[in-house]
């Protein structure tokens, strides 16, 4: 039994599909199939159930793909032991944030990309529940970002909280108010995130309680679109707080809203199981310092 049967199943098992595997290893649709049947073949079950755009693995195949998923953990482990310092930064990380978190992270990701440049980085900007998806499958190793839970098996570490800022240009009138109440915003053009993201719904819930409407809206995808329109006098806006301390622009006002809208946190998330290499350790902590200084 060669380890290109026993790779090509385990990624097809993964994946669930023949064509994400082979892109995966680099080979064509037909020889990921070959490689399944011969494996098949020579253990004398059938791993797979075929469906029309899906293979489901079967009750043996489950087992199967348990052990087999230990033998490539402990060639990892066997890697990394005997691994030099810099071969220990090869290979590649994955990480998975939302567009606000990339942006706030990005200096330290990029100083940490020069310090190691055989290092390869997959990094995705995905809605939190993809990303915690993403990391419970172990398609990517770290995640970023507001989780509404974590379920068993996944790891978290608190990074800190984050609330909603209300930013408008220098001389806009609410800039006037003593004290801003949710109702003050009424009378304005208001730039929210779109609907159906968590902060927006949020941010509705707390509209309607005040009795404010919000039909005179504009809505964007990411809160950095939001401080562009806030900083062209188009309207207020309400976004995320990091969202405004990775800026700095005279032409922002911000006023925090967390007493009416509340905190959230946000935090890193990894899976229990995974095999933390010297890069993930040192991102983690550089994430962890990063926040704590904010």
């Amino acid at each position: 039994m060669d380890m290109k049967k026993l790779q090509s199943f385990y990624l097809v098992a993964k994946y669930g599909t023949l064509m994400r595997a082979a892109n995966e290893l680099k080979v064509s649709f037909p020889a990921i199939s070959v490689q399944i049947k011969k494996l098949e073949r020579e253990l004398g079950v059938s791993l797979f159930l075929h469906l029309a755009n899906r293979l489901i693995l079967t009750e043996q195949g489950q087992g199967f793909f348990k052990e087999v998923g230990e033998v490539f953990k402990a060639l990892e482990r066997a890697k990394a032991s005997i691994a030099s310092d810099e071969d220990s930064y090869a290979g590649k990380v994955s990480i998975s944030l939302g567009t606000d978190m990339a942006k706030f992270f990005a200096p330290q990701i990029a100083s940490f990309l020069r310090q190691h440049p055989r290092l390869r980085m997959m990094l995705l900007t995905r809605q939190p529940s993809e990303t915690m998806s993403l990391v419970a499958s172990g398609e990517v190793e770290l995640g970023i970002g507001r989780f509404r839970g974590v379920p068993r098996g996944i790891r978290k570490i608190k990074l800190f909280e984050n609330g909603v800022s209300l930013v408008f240009p220098p001389r806009h009138p609410v800039s006037r108010l003593d004290r801003i109440q949710v109702k003050d915003l009424a009378p304005y053009r208001l730039i929210l995130l779109q609907q159906g993201s968590a902060t927006r719904n949020a941010i509705d819930r707390v509209f309607m309680r005040c009795g404010v409407d919000s039909q005179n809206v504009i809505e964007v995808g990411t809160c950095h679109s939001a401080l562009d329109l806030v900083r062209e006098g188009i309207g207020i806006a309400l976004v995320h707080d990091i969202c405004v301390l990775s800026e700095s622009d005279k032409k922002l006002h911000r006023i925090d809203m967390a007493e009416f809208f509340g905190k959230k946190e946000v935090m890193l998330i990894y899976r229990a199981s995974a095999l933390l290499r010297m890069p993930h350790r040192e991102l983690i902590e550089i994430f962890v310092k990063t926040a704590q200084s904010s």
